[in-house]
């Protein structure tokens, strides 16, 4: 039933069925319907060119696998999906000397005073990325959070929070603020966020001519 409210502007268009293991719902259409659920689910079916089918459940693998008990289950395979700039990420830490302190510091420890830890080759923090020293992936990185349409060219305060939320570096909120001011598109499409200059001051009426001459 909750298939059919979903789909009910497709499924008015053609012929449809309706395949179940309960052989009994196949004449569900011929029976008289005496609980308040069968009225109600062969209402919604009203104007609908529906027709069920039956299908053992030893036959029906898919659905059959979806009720299976928990333990039975085992996991054959596991794919994981990892961008490649994690990798430039983690070729920037040799030209890093604050990074590459902090590698050998986590070498011997787990995590560090800041919660930073190392994980896969490249060092989060708090769960964050950790972004060295280089300043080209900092803008890139921003960049992509600006200027994309999930950030809208947001202003400095959403974009730094959008920011903090997946990476972590020296001077990230001075970064994200000094990026925002020089964004052309922010200048030109966004006005300052200042009070009102006031009202013009006219230059009062001469009483005379030549008295007063601009």
């Amino acid at each position: 039933m909750m298939a059919i409210d979903k789909w009910r502007p497709y499924l008015q268009r053609a012929p449809f069925e309706i395949v179940t293991d309960h052989k009994s719902l196949c004449s569900l259409g011929d029976q008289q319907l005496v609980t308040d659920l069968q009225r109600k689910a062969m209402s919604k079916m009203v104007g609908l060119q529906f027709m069920f089918r039956y299908k053992k459940g030893t036959d029906n693998g898919a659905a059959d696998a979806l009720s299976r008990v928990g333990h039975l289950l085992a996991l054959d395979a596991l794919s994981v999906c990892q961008p490649q700039w994690l990798q430039e990420v983690a070729n920037l830490y040799e030209t890093d000397a604050d990074a590459q302190e902090l590698l050998a510091k986590l070498a011997l420890c787990d995590t560090d005073d800041q919660g930073r830890t190392l994980q896969q080759g490249v060092i989060r923090q708090c769960g964050r990325l950790w972004i060295g020293a280089n300043t080209v992936l900092q803008t890139k990185l921003i960049a992509a959070l600006h200027h994309s349409a999930v950030g809208g060219h947001s202003g400095a305060t959403a974009t730094y929070q959008r920011v903090r939320k997946l990476f972590a570096w020296t001077g990230l909120k001075r970064a994200v603020e000094e990026f925002v001011r020089q964004c052309g598109i922010c200048q030109h499409a966004k006005h300052e966020q200042t009070h009102s200059a006031g009202k013009l001051q006219p230059l009062p009426i001469p009483q005379e001519p030549w008295r007063d001459i601009t």
